[in-house]
């Protein structure tokens, strides 16, 4: 590659012929640093819906699994951000197999459709067409122009393969197999005029997955993959172009040889430091919550990561890099409704946040979620939850965390738990990063306008 621009020769203004090779060398692994950036989010996506037959062994056209219990069945999974305390239902639908599918829909869940892009398709549940009382929905396949029956919310996606999850709480579902009962029994997918039948329903709890996508030159494979079977019109001809100048062309094998693998490689670790960057050092003033502290938004620029009707390139990557689900559910301000997220990397002096360290977060009286709140620790390197030993990296309401007297509440982190805070600790990792998302179930007044605000992580002596 071009170490030194000045080694580029041009006599007579013409490349010469070392200099071409180099220019196109780099030419070919920025394309390919891009293609990951670009495609990051599909690839994501692939990753969760390869997940549900390779690891858990349900079927895409209507296999269900279930982590039927909300905090320490999810301990031992690799997952963008997986929260502690939902019950996840998910569904992996092909409709190439499956055509037009009927999804049924319980009450009182959070729940979304996205495609094999991980883009917005449908809300379900208390933020869809339901309102959360529960329904049958109807998705319909790319190029569908068959007749579409009257009783159901309709959908069309651009892709065959589709994620259709539901979240829960097991005040609703129960935990274990009365989890596993309820959504066997409420929550379903199946083909239009074929009548009710589940392929099977399987605890994903306690076993071992990954859903994330690879960081090798795998990531290429698994995209020439998904361009062989998804229909053309599923990409864009920017999309398309990009990718035929890597060798990635729809009913034509891959085969880079030997001079674009290695570039292929190179670009796949060019591309995930720059997402790291993005993600953990991001540039845009936005990111920034508060001026006076470290706390960061997922979402820039809403669900679609548009300003101006310009295209965040970066937003896109800071969300996907680090977590998974897109509705605009999750970006939506309203009082006492949904969910709200702040995220750090850092402590109070901008240093990041280290395994190996002790560290505090105070948050004030008065923390303004109507649900409930939770503070959960996750793994710099795979943005997973932080597998530490304990049941679940994370302490929210329901745990009834020790209050301060003030009615604050003070969070530990740290190899070792201070004398007497055992229940307010979560434990950490040396030689491991680690961040923070704060959740806040049914955020209250005072969070939007900022009257109430937690205070950055700092670095204790104790433990």
């Amino acid at each position: 590659m071009i170490a030194n621009l000045d080694e580029l020769k041009f006599p007579g203004g013409y490349p010469a012929e070392e200099t071409i090779q180099k220019l196109y060398d780099q030419l070919d692994m920025q394309r390919a640093a891009q293609a990951y950036l670009d495609f990051l989010p599909a690839m994501s996506m692939q990753a969760v819906l390869d997940a549900h037959p390779r690891d858990f062994g349900v079927s895409e056209t209507g296999g269900m699994l279930v982590y039927v219990e909300p905090g320490e069945g999810k301990s031992i999974a690799i997952g963008l951000t997986y929260n502690t305390e939902s019950i996840y239902a998910s569904l992996a639908v092909d409709l190439k197999q499956m055509g037009p599918a009927i999804i049924e829909v319980p009450p009182m869940v959070l729940g979304v459709i996205n495609d094999g892009f991980m883009r917005y398709v449908a809300d379900l549940g208390n933020a869809g067409p339901d309102r959360g009382q529960g329904g049958q929905y109807l998705l319909l396949p790319p190029g569908y122009d068959g007749d579409v029956p009257d009783g159901y919310f309709v959908f069309r996606s651009s892709t065959w393969r589709n994620w259709v999850m539901v979240r829960g709480l097991e005040q609703i579902s129960g935990r274990g197999e009365a989890a596993l009962a309820y959504y066997r029994e409420h929550f379903k997918v199946y083909p239009l005029g074929e009548g009710v039948h589940q392929p099977g329903v399987v605890s994903a709890s306690f076993k071992e997955s990954d859903t994330t996508h690879p960081r090798d030159s795998r990531y290429f494979e698994r995209l020439n993959a998904m361009v062989q079977y998804e229909p053309l019109s599923a990409f864009t001809a920017e999309e398309l172009g990009l990718l035929r100048a890597l060798g990635i062309v729809k009913g034509t094998a891959f085969q880079p040889d030997e001079r674009m693998r290695r570039i292929l490689a190179e670009g796949v670790k060019l591309g995930d430091g720059m997402a790291k960057a993005i993600a953990y050092a991001n540039r845009d003033p936005q990111a920034r919550v508060y001026t006076d502290r470290h706390w960061e938004r997922f979402f820039i620029g809403g669900y679609k990561f548009e300003r101006d009707a310009a295209r965040l390139l970066d937003a896109r990557t800071l969300f996907h890099y680090t977590a998974i689900v897109v509705t605009p559910a999750m970006e939506v301000q309203r009082v006492g409704v949904g969910s709200q997220y702040l995220g750090t990397y850092r402590d109070d002096s901008g240093a990041y946040l280290d395994g190996g360290q002790a560290y505090r977060l105070r948050l004030p009286a008065g923390i303004p979620a109507r649900d409930f709140w939770s503070v959960t620790a996750y793994d710099a390197e795979t943005r997973s939850l932080l597998q530490n030993g304990q049941p679940k990296p994370s302490i929210s309401t329901f745990d009834q965390p020790e209050v301060n007297a003030d009615g604050s509440v003070d969070i530990y982190f740290g190899p070792y738990a201070p004398e007497g805070k055992e229940k307010n600790w979560i434990k950490t990792l040396p030689q491991h990063g680690w961040f923070n998302i704060i959740r806040f179930y049914g955020p209250l007044e005072p969070f939007f306008d900022q009257t109430w605000k937690p205070d950055d992580i700092v670095k204790t002596h104790e433990g």
